[in-house]
């Protein structure tokens, strides 16, 4: 510490005249000291001429038992004395100037050095043992003296000898250790019969700072480590070393390496000593009285990504509230395997999952700032990622926070949600989002550290089926009730057909003739992204989507129309597999049950058109029902009831209506359409109490106008709405959003 009745001392000193600068007394700034064996302990003289003023003085310091105290001294400020405490006992350290003296008792108390036990020595070991210096360093020695059972012994005579006094050599009665030249040499000491040898290591490497630049509020003080790298950061003795400022009025620095602030500005210290000569920048700020924190102070936890970071900034001010930037903060993290921090970018660091502290240590009395930290996942996921529903339709989005690797460790907390496009879905503040017209956006959840997840939320109709009101076949989504405004999905010169729902309602699967042969495409809801998954030769046809959303089921039909089989792939076009594989005949419109377990499907393996149900992977083919009628387009209720067309004879017409079946119940299948409706196709709605009907008519002209109609339980089917001329077939149901 800078001591201040020295420095004024210093001041007065320089304006007495040199006739009466005569030392008449000495005065030492303690009488008596009591330490233990380690400690340190500046004591500082002042001399005084016979009119009671301070005096200029050179003074000399001396220690009458080197093996229980020894005297550190400055050799350009003596009167500053650093008194270190080498072992038990009693010693006197004397102080001389000018023909005149003081004294100061020291008592030092503890084990380790000299004196420290009772009985014969039977060891003699050296402390440290292995010595480490630059040239010109100073190093003490001291002995500790062992009984035969590793216990203190009483202290003896020791004498100090240098093996190698051109590196190294040492006070044959203190044990003060000198670096003379680069290399590696061994001091002894000896007590009577015992002897001890300790290695000097001497290197003539650069010296630095501790720090590579000081900031300093006026008045405050800092100590000044000088250290040596290359010896592993190594604090150097400072017994060798000269301190002075290149500016007072900036920074003072006492003879032990305390710098002191005086006033704002820039200056630097200067240290010489071993040959060398260093500079420190210092830099003195104004007096801070106010900071401003970023993130604010909050009682809560400040959340932080595991292998995120988040910035965390202080910016000082002075009383006018300015900001002062020279004045330095201190930062430290209560568990650094929990965190780190950076300074230099004002980044902390997640490193594991857990809870820890960050205190920000502005210069000024009572400024500090600590912060409550959580270290959390890395990242956010947003479930589902993808999903479609109609306008109006609610469904609650789950964000949850997930490690680098993406597993999920649980809720999020904290989230923003917003909506690209609020005219197509919208999302309040807990992720809940709901349908508001027909089209496709994404849905955005963010933490605060800049990570976020998207769910695309497609808004259609509940209804899917083909048109030809655009002159070609496309696809069409909208809902049962209005079809006229459906919204096409597809619009190209080729043939869009069989359209269906994935069971998250983001995608639909068709089949397209627009690269000259029917192959099976996937598609988002919007009819965006189209991608084709076929490549044949032959035509692929009818597809379904398995409960899961992972794989589809179709027909392909061989080149030249000879059979047709049913396979399935993977929705992404890889592991395409054939389910049936009858040589003759015909195995077509494939529909899997609503727990995905079974696939029904028509064929005519037994010579008619008939209705079987086999296990997904083509196991275990079983007729659904025998009869003598044409059964063929399975469909599946929600409830597992299996319905189909049923060609039944009505006036000596064909008249296929549909019927529901109970499988393995023995029962009649139920007629559920009415026999004048000469149906072709049907889908039955994701919570049964709707069909719509493909219905074939003859116009004038012998040809078939395809049209469709709703029927809802309990009452007569409603024809669709249609353009003159148009189209309309292969009817799917969106399923309903899970409750």
């Amino acid at each position: 510490m800078v001591r201040p009745r020295a420095l004024i001392w210093l001041l007065l000193l320089s304006a007495l005249p040199a006739a009466a600068q005569q030392v008449a007394s000495v005065q030492l700034s303690h009488s008596s000291l009591s330490m233990s064996v380690g400690a340190r302990q500046t004591v500082f003289a002042t001399a005084y001429s016979a009119g009671g003023s301070p005096v200029a003085a050179q003074f000399q310091w001396t220690s009458s038992s080197h093996v229980v105290v020894v005297v550190e001294v400055s050799a350009s400020e003596s009167d500053f004395a650093e008194i270190v405490a080498v072992g038990p006992g009693s010693a006197t350290v004397t102080v001389r100037a000018g023909g005149r003296s003081e004294r100061v008792g020291v008592t030092v108390t503890g084990a380790g050095g000299a004196g420290a036990g009772t009985g014969v020595p039977a060891v003699l070991n050296i402390d440290p043992p292995t010595i480490q210096l630059v040239r010109g360093e100073t190093q003490q020695l001291r002995p500790v003296f062992l009984r035969a059972d590793g216990q203190p012994a009483s202290a003896a005579a020791v004498g100090w000898t240098s093996l190698n006094p051109g590196i190294a050599t040492v006070d044959p009665q203190t044990g003060l250790a000198v670096g003379i030249a680069t290399g590696q040499g061994a001091i002894q000491a000896t007590a009577g019969s015992l002897s001890r040898i300790a290695t000097v290591v001497v290197a003539d490497d650069p010296f630095a700072f501790s720090v590579p630049v000081l900031g300093l509020s006026p008045d405050a003080e800092a100590t000044i480590g000088v250290v040596v790298p290359t010896q592993r950061n190594r604090a150097l003795a400072t017994g060798g070393l000269t301190w002075r400022s290149t500016n007072e009025q900036v920074v003072r620095v006492s003879p032990l390496g305390v710098a002191r602030g005086v006033g704002p500005g820039r200056a630097a210290i200067v240290v010489e000593g071993y040959g060398q000569i260093r500079e420190l920048p210092v830099t003195v700020h104004r007096a801070v009285a106010f900071v401003d924190a970023t993130p604010a102070f909050s009682r809560g936890p400040i959340q932080v990504p595991m292998n995120g970071s988040r910035t965390f900034q202080v910016v000082s001010k002075a009383a006018d509230e300015t900001p002062v930037p020279d004045a330095p903060v201190t930062w430290t993290v209560g568990d650094t395997a929990i965190a780190r921090f950076e300074p230099q970018t004002g980044q902390l660091i997640g490193r594991a999952l857990g809870t820890t502290t960050l205190l920000a240590r502005p210069a000024g009395p009572g400024l500090d700032i600590t912060w409550q930290i959580e270290v959390i996942a890395g990242g956010i996921q947003v479930v589902p990622d993808r999903v479609g529903f109609g306008a109006g339709d609610a469904l609650p989005l789950q964000a949850n926070f997930t490690t680098e690797a993406g597993a999920a460790l649980g809720p999020a907390q904290g989230v923003q949600w917003t909506t690209e496009n609020a005219n197509v879905v919208r999302v309040d503040g807990e992720g809940r989002i709901t349908g508001a017209g027909p089209g496709h956006a994404r849905v955005i959840a963010a933490t605060q550290w800049a990570r976020s997840d998207t769910t695309d939320v497609f808004v259609q109709g509940s209804l899917l089926f083909t048109s030809s009101r655009s002159g070609s076949a496309d696809l069409y989504a909208g809902n049962a009730d209005a079809p006229a405004d459906a919204v096409a999905l597809t619009d190209a010169p080729s043939n869009e057909a069989m359209g269906t729902w994935s069971p998250d309602g983001s995608r639909i699967a068709f089949v397209s003739d627009r690269d000259g042969n029917f192959e099976l495409y996937v598609a988002d809801a919007d009819g965006g992204n189209p991608r084709r998954l076929t490549t044949t030769g032959d035509m692929e046809l009818s597809p379904e989507w398995t409960p899961d959303g992972r794989q589809l089921l179709y027909v392909v039909q061989a080149a030249g129309g000879r059979t047709q089989q049913l396979w399935i792939m993977e929705v992404d076009g890889t592991g395409a597999r054939a389910l049936t594989t009858d040589a003759q005949g015909a195995n077509l419109d494939p529909a899997v049950s609503p727990d995905g377990r079974r696939i029904a499907f028509t064929t005519t393996r037994d010579g008619s058109y008939d209705i079987y149900v086999m296990d997904r992977d083509g196991t275990n083919a079983l007729p659904a029902l025998v009869s003598a009628a044409k059964e063929s387009k399975p469909a599946w209720f929600p409830d597992g009831v299996l319905a189909f067309l049923q060609e039944r004879t009505e006036r000596g017409r064909p008249a296929p209506v549909v019927v529901r079946h109970q499988l393995a119940s023995g029962t009649v299948p139920q007629i559920i359409t009415p026999p004048d409706l000469s149906v072709t196709d049907f889908a039955v709605s994701g919570r049964g109490d709707q069909l719509v009907l493909e219905v074939a008519t003859p116009d004038a002209g012998g040809r078939f106008e395809r049209r469709l109609y709703l029927l809802r339980a309990g009452s007569t089917p409603v024809e669709l709405p249609r353009a003159p001329g148009e189209q309309q077939s292969s009817p799917a149901f969106r399923l309903p959003l899970a409750p």
